[in-house]
């Protein structure tokens, strides 16, 4: 077709948006149209700079974007009365709130009045009413926040943007919503209607809700809403079953322990955080193709999208720049390439700042638009955040000082259990999760920050404290704290509520974690797992001078599992190549003595001191089953026992 058909919708922000370059377009539109439209005089469009031009073959309103020293920023054109396509921008012009070199006059009169679009503002200030113009309800940015704090803000909230409120209210607490009245969409459908727009804004005014109030509302018809799709999570007595039966129906196969603790972290992104606390942030490490992202993605399948953003692949400052909300939310990196790589990386050290002190802060240099000059402008992202990510080696020593590794088994026995989860689930077919578990968990973010406590944690961090030396110890126990408060939130419905408003863990919820991470904290801690040991032992008892073959036929693993383990005991020494030929097989022997294991304090030990110290209390009782028996029970909350030596009084149940 010939250009003057064509209609570049380049920048256009509308939901009318064509994917792509140009599209056939017979919309027209001139001042004169407009003005008629909207009843308001040129003269006044004029004086506000609106204009009329003509744009690839067609007639458009021009509207400028000021700033405050009215210097014009931006420029919108308006295409048609009505349509979803009736609105775009210049090209490279950035988004920003219309009538901002009239803020100074508005700053005056100590109020103003949000509204969606051009069209109210010109109806506000033909009637002299301070007016500042949203170009659309998506648009809202936190930093126009700052040029309003000083006025009494009031939105005007149409019917089709029931959202724009909690945006807005989240960077003014105190902004003020008038409710667009019934059968009325905004002030310029009242203005053509012959309202009395002072008269008629000041009535409103006055019955303005609080957005604050708006959202409780909003916040208790969701949670009523979920609460009721999640009732039989809710009510069960361990929703730990249900989700160990969901996880097996998804076609995981052999042990368990690996997709529960990625579901915990997951959880953890819930809490509320203080100083010192972290979130349970998790390295899954495996060779190639031993499961580590079917492990990840199996326990995603069981949270909502909104629980968590997925970076595959990408530059490692995707993170930074994107505009995904990280507050109480999991970021996966499907590989730990595409983090950040450095130790002195800027952007590295901003996630790891995002990890400990729950904020991403990053600065980046930028031309000011205005001035043409460099400025900096930083990127604040709130947290809390979990980062979960998966390697075939540990990372670098700050990243990996954050983290939990867990070691995903590549045994034959687990390969097995697998393959036979295959096999019946290639007859039978896969069962997708009940709806219930995963609004399950957004009910519980719905509700987040969490607040829970755990009695026994001077208990715990006296014998964590005597079996641990190394500095990581601090986040370590950060993160053990964390996984025993995630299981708490998990079964909530059984617990009590202190009288802090704080949700009360208990010592089983520890005895959960205690047979559930134990190993994990191990491997963490030491880096020997119980595959290197056994990889070390084997090589004493071989002999020296022996080969990666030898050592896998005598485990019984494959050759490169077992290169695997080898290759983590020769970089801490623990064992020794005496091959210095390049390409030869190995020679192995043993170096210097593993390091003793540092496990986790038992839970009898820790409800024993914990009532010693503190006198029974329900945070340190315990229910008399079998701590090592993985039964899936042990939720129900015990009564106080008067004998704390009794033996079945310090047992309770376990994963």
């Amino acid at each position: 077709q010939k250009s003057s058909n064509l209609q570049s919708f380049e920048g256009c922000t509308t939901s009318g948006k064509p994917k792509s370059g140009l599209q056939p377009c017979n919309l027209s539109l001139t001042l004169a149209e407009l003005s008629q439209a909207k009843k308001i005089s040129m003269d006044l469009l004029q004086k506000w700079g609106v204009s009329e031009t003509n744009r690839q073959g067609a007639r458009v309103v021009c509207i400028p974007y000021m700033n405050q020293g009215g210097e014009r920023v931006g420029l919108r054109f308006r295409h048609s009365i009505n349509g979803a396509q009736r609105f775009s921008w210049r090209k490279g012009d950035k988004v920003t709130l219309y009538g901002l070199w009239l803020l100074a006059e508005f700053l005056k009169q100590g109020w103003v009045l949000l509204v969606e679009g051009e069209t109210d503002c010109w109806t506000c200030w033909k009637y002299d009413i301070p007016a500042l113009g949203i170009p659309g309800k998506s648009t809202w940015r936190s930093e126009w926040a700052e040029l309003i704090k000083d006025l009494k803000v009031y939105l005007w909230q149409e019917p089709d943007a029931p959202e724009l409120p909690g945006k807005v209210a989240k960077d003014l607490p105190g902004l003020m919503v008038i409710r667009a009245p019934h059968g009325m969409k905004d002030l310029n459908e009242a203005h053509c209607q012959g309202q009395n727009i002072p008269a008629f804004v000041e009535r409103l005014k006055a019955q303005a809700i609080p957005a604050a109030t708006i959202l409780r509302e909003q916040q208790d018809a969701i949670l009523k809403e979920l609460r009721a799709q999640a009732e039989r999570l809710i009510q069960a007595d361990d929703p730990f079953t249900e989700i160990k039966e969901a996880i097996r129906q998804l076609g995981y196969g052999g042990d368990l322990k690996p997709p529960l603790i990625v579901y915990l972290a997951l959880t953890s992104r819930l809490l509320a955080m203080h100083k010192g606390s972290m979130p349970v942030h998790l390295l899954l490490v495996s060779q190639a193709s031993a499961g580590k992202s079917y492990t990840l993605k199996t326990a995603l399948s069981l949270f909502p999208k909104e629980a968590y953003c997925s970076i595959e692949a990408g530059s490692p400052r995707v993170l930074i720049y994107n505009n995904d909300d990280l507050q109480h939310r999991a970021v996966i990196f499907g590989e730990a390439d595409s983090l950040p790589a450095g130790e002195d990386n800027p952007a590295a050290s901003a996630i790891r700042n995002l990890l400990q002190e729950h904020c991403l802060h990053y600065d980046v240099v930028v031309r000011d638009p205005q001035t043409g000059k460099f400025i900096v402008k930083p990127v604040e992202k709130p947290g809390p955040t979990v980062l979960i990510t998966t390697s075939t080696r540990r990372l670098g020593h700050q990243l990996d000082t954050r983290l939990f590794s867990l070691d995903i088994n590549d045994n034959p026995s687990q390969i097995r259990k697998a393959l036979g989860t295959q096999a019946r689930l290639e007859i039978n077919g896969v069962v997708d999760p009940d709806k219930s578990l995963i609004s399950y968990q957004l009910y519980l973010q719905n509700k987040a920050p969490w607040e829970v406590i755990v009695p026994f944690a001077l208990e715990f961090a006296e014998e964590i404290g005597k079996q641990a030396t190394a500095p990581r110890i601090l986040r370590d126990f950060s993160r053990l704290m964390s996984l025993v408060k995630s299981v708490a939130i998990i079964r909530h419905q059984h617990r009590h509520i202190d009288n802090e408003g704080r949700l009360v863990a208990t010592i089983e919820d520890y005895i959960f974690v205690y047979n559930l991470v134990s190993e994990m904290y191990t491997q963490t801690i030491t880096e020997a797992s119980i595959m290197v040991r056994a990889t070390v032992k084997a090589v004493a008892e071989l002999g020296e001078g022996i080969t990666n073959a030898v050592v896998a036929k005598h485990l019984g693993v494959h050759k490169s599992t077992a290169g695997r383990h080898i290759s983590t005991a020769i970089k801490h020494g623990w064992l020794i190549n005496s091959e210095t030929r390049k390409g030869y097989p190995a020679k192995l022997q043993v170096g210097l003595p593993l390091p003793e294991p540092e496990g986790l304090p038992a839970p009898e030990k820790i409800a024993r001191l914990h009532m010693v110290n503190r006198g029974p209390t329900e945070g340190a009782t315990v229910q008399h089953t079998d701590i090592t028996e993985v039964t899936g029970y042990g939720c129900t909350v015990a009564g106080v026992t008067d004998d704390i030596n009794d033996p079945q009084t310090l047992k309770a149940g376990a994963l």
